[in-house]
């Protein structure tokens, strides 16, 4: 298996758009690609949250790869979401999602991300991605997300992985990352696991958690599916990536304007991240529908004060 390096700075976690059918809307998924992909630097599809991952068939899941394929060509590395909720199911997923790869011979960056405690307890995780890395070429990166897991119905004993198992994963070379949600006490015990591995990524899940404090690997963005330049400019200064060293007073002025639009920003669609998002970005044109899998609420009034505060800072065409 040749080992990718995984991307660093920000990763999108991508609203997934849906016809009225709840097919995925081709035209609509081109359109918010296009006007990302050169503003962040990976994509991560069909996530369990803001990808509604947990919600779309197989069926659904598969589309929703094809279709983006067709758009990046390679531009972008590409996150996908693998998991289903048992073992099974997951193994199922993950080798339909590679008979796609396969027969679009895609030659661009792509990386399984999965949370094994939606399925799988810690006991045997190493010996789990042991099989599933036999079975295909690209990397895996992993997902703690502890109020996900304890928000199911018949919850796994344990909410997160733990350190000590974290620190098997991280011996193994097909498991290159990990999206972290949780403790800070608990993001610097993993941070100690897995310093055996250089370029091993560990990204913050939390925008908020990672403008406080900011992981030197990047952070997944819900909010970035409607401020992507802000996002950017925040990312690459939080992580150095580039700096405006002819006038850094300015540059630092502009940072923490950026700061706080995007703290407004999320304070107005954190109460319904996926409902919000996608209303903005139909009502703009941006996809077709705002078009959920489950039963939504009305949110004009967020939406209207989302776009006005967006509009202000030239986040909407």
């Amino acid at each position: 298996m040749q080992v990718l390096v995984p991307p660093r700075g920000l990763i999108v976690e991508l609203i997934t758009p849906l016809k009225h059918d709840r097919s995925i809307d081709g035209r609509g998924l081109g359109h918010l690609l296009d006007r990302l992909s050169p503003l962040v630097h990976a994509v991560f599809l069909a996530s369990p949250d803001t990808g509604e991952g947990k919600n779309l068939s197989l069926s659904q899941r598969l589309e929703l790869l094809e279709k983006a394929l067709v758009v990046v060509r390679g531009r972008i590395p590409i996150l996908f979401w693998i998991t289903q909720d048992i073992e099974e199911k997951t193994t199922e997923t993950l080798l339909g999602l590679k008979k796609i790869l396969k027969r679009r011979r895609y030659e661009g960056q792509v990386f399984w991300v999965d949370t094994p405690l939606y399925y799988h307890s810690n006991r045997g995780l190493p010996a789990l991605y042991r099989n599933l890395s036999s079975m295909v070429n690209e990397p895996f990166i992993l997902h703690n997300a502890p109020e996900f897991i304890r928000g199911l119905a018949k919850p796994m004993k344990r909410s997160n992985i733990r350190t000590a198992i974290l620190k098997e994963l991280v011996s193994l070379k097909a498991i290159v990352g990990l999206i972290f949600l949780g403790s800070l006490d608990r993001a610097h015990n993993y941070q100690k696991a897995c310093r055996s591995r250089a370029r091993f990524r560990i990204y913050d899940g939390d925008e908020t958690h990672f403008m406080d404090h900011p992981s030197m690997s990047g952070v997944v963005s819900s909010g970035a599916n409607l401020a992507p330049g802000a996002w950017q400019k925040i990312t690459e200064s939080s992580l150095r990536i580039t700096a405006d060293q002819d006038n850094y007073p300015e540059y630092l002025h502009q940072v923490w304007d950026l700061g706080q639009y995007l703290r407004d920003l999320k304070g107005i669609y954190q109460r319904a991240p996926v409902t919000i998002i996608k209303e903005v970005l139909a009502d703009k044109g941006i996809i077709e529908t705002p078009t959920c899998t489950f039963p939504t609420k009305d949110m004009e009034e967020s939406k209207r004060r989302a776009k006005e505060l967006m509009d202000r800072y030239g986040d909407l065409p």
